[in-house]
């Protein structure tokens, strides 16, 4: 069942995917290519540019080519070698005994791995570039997403500047844009006004479409502000359809990944039992399948999180507007994890710890 939804959830986000036709011929013709043309492909942008989206579009590709392609997302693991390959392990799906590495290195056909967020790597970076990458076959196309570009350390040695590709990542143009704008069916007239607030900018656009969606018959009136993201944020809470929807939003901006536990835990009523209310339980459910449709919330194997613009931003306010309940809703998110430290052991302890 696990996986159909996550199909499901795949299938319906490149339903909405547009542009990006060059950056997707340059990796379909790199991955057909005999030879490598480059080993690093190096997606850099700001926040909320789509780099993401795209990365799932090469994840699809290469499936499509029947390329095995390796999603890693770098926010969910310490910046350590040992962590970093245990992670590689687990997405690469071997045995506890197996190493990423030495499989990577032996593969001796066309192979993909792509590592999402990859800025959180920065105290890494050095040792993968000196001493993970240059072990991998030869057959392996690795991709970067980044908010950076490629560092000096990088462009600085001769080796890797004839296997890198620097790909800057920028906002839809116009056409791109409505054609996104036409996917969620937002009116044409509303096309120009959308267009001077977002300038292309895809989560700025996906926010302006979900606010649509929530208020049928809306018109969309831009503010002249400076923090797009921040100013739809706020508008679209505005809107949500209860008090439980709103709690359901900040609680899912505080922690690294939401699962329906963890917001039955974070939403329960003060002096509510330990034992789960089924009442509450199917509000949870429902909450988080409402979570779960927001296009600035993604979907991964171990649960949902914002896009990272958008946590900042609903941590933020949620920080100034209300403290004691910033600070409440961190108590019971600790209080879920230290019970769940206790009943887990190896990787899942680990994350744990993490959180």
């Amino acid at each position: 069942m696990a996986s159909r939804v996550t199909e499901r959830l795949s299938a319906a986000r490149r339903q909405r995917f547009v542009g990006r036709e060059d950056e997707k011929s340059l990796f379909q013709n790199a991955l057909a290519s005999a030879d490598l043309p480059f080993h690093i492909l190096h997606v850099f942008g700001p926040g909320g540019v789509g780099k993401t989206s795209l990365l799932r579009e090469f994840a699809a590709i290469a499936e499509q080519a029947r390329v095995p392609a390796f999603y890693l997302d770098a926010r969910n693991l310490e910046p350590a070698p040992d962590a970093f390959l245990a992670v590689l392990q687990n997405v690469m799906g071997l045995a506890p005994t197996a190493l990423a590495l030495t499989a990577l290195s032996a593969q001796s056909a066309r192979q993909v791995l792509l590592i999402d967020t990859y800025e959180t790597l920065a105290p890494l970076d050095g040792w993968l570039h000196e001493t993970f990458l240059p072990q991998l076959s030869e057959n392996t196309l690795v991709v970067l997403a980044d908010r950076n570009p490629p560092a000096p350390a990088w462009r600085a040695d001769p080796g890797w500047q004839a296997a890198l590709h620097g790909l800057s990542l920028r906002n839809l143009s116009p056409t791109e844009s409505r054609a996104y704008l036409a996917k969620r069916n937002i009116p044409p007239a509303e096309y120009a006004a959308v267009l001077d607030f977002t300038h292309g900018h895809p989560l700025a656009l996906s926010l302006v479409a979900d606010v649509f969606a929530q208020r049928p018959g809306f018109h969309f009136q831009p503010d002249e502000a400076p923090d797009v993201v921040q100013t739809l944020l706020a508008r679209f809470a505005q809107k949500v359809p209860s008090p439980a929807h709103r709690a359901a939003l900040e609680a899912c901006a505080l922690v690294r990944v939401m699962t329906e536990a963890l917001l039955i835990h974070m939403l329960q009523q003060p002096g509510a039992s330990v034992r789960v209310d089924p009442v509450a339980a199917q509000s949870a459910h429902e909450l988080f399948e409402w979570l779960r449709g927001l296009s600035f919330v993604e979907a991964s194997r171990e649960g949902l999180f914002p896009h990272d613009l958008a946590r900042e931003a609903l941590a933020a306010d949620l920080r100034w507007r209300n403290p004691d309940w910033h600070k409440e809703l961190h108590h019971r998110a600790r209080a879920y994890y230290v019970a769940r430290f206790r009943q887990t052991h190896g990787i899942e302890q680990q994350r744990i710890l993490h959180d």
